[in-house]
């Protein structure tokens, strides 16, 4: 076996893992009761890292235009990179334990996360969990 086939075979089980966690995560995880107002610490705060071929598939996909989006208006992104501590602000947060792992706060709170990126139509699924219907 070849290192490229090698290599192809590990993104996949890694993207099948990661989408398994994100469909679990579904069941597991779900958003608090949603207010209607929004707060300045309303945010979707995104652990990343600049060597996580997911973190890359979710800007190349979603994180170019998510700034234009409805749902920006309700959860700004802001990045945090997964090596790097956490401010003081976030120390209620659980760490996150994977990249891309989004998580949203709504008045300094965590509501809920996404763990992983299994593609853009998940995220937008799981994403609209989150803002008012």
């Amino acid at each position: 076996m070849n290192q490229a086939m090698i290599k192809n075979q590990f993104f996949l089980i890694n993207a099948a893992r990661n989408a398994l966690i994100a469909l679990t995560m579904v069941f597991i995880q779900s958003p608090a009761a949603h207010a209607n107002s929004i707060g300045l610490a309303d945010q979707m705060l995104m652990i990343t890292s600049s060597s996580c071929p997911w973190c890359e598939a979710f800007e190349d996909e979603v994180g170019v235009g998510y700034n234009n989006s409805e749902e920006a208006k309700y959860f700004p992104i802001h990045r945090h990179d997964f090596f790097e501590k956490m401010p003081d602000s976030y120390s209620d947060i659980e760490p996150a334990v994977m990249t891309p792992t989004f998580i949203f706060i709504r008045d300094g709170a965590e509501l809920g996360r996404i763990i992983g990126y299994p593609g853009s139509e998940l995220f937008w699924w799981r994403l609209s969990e989150f803002t008012p219907k």
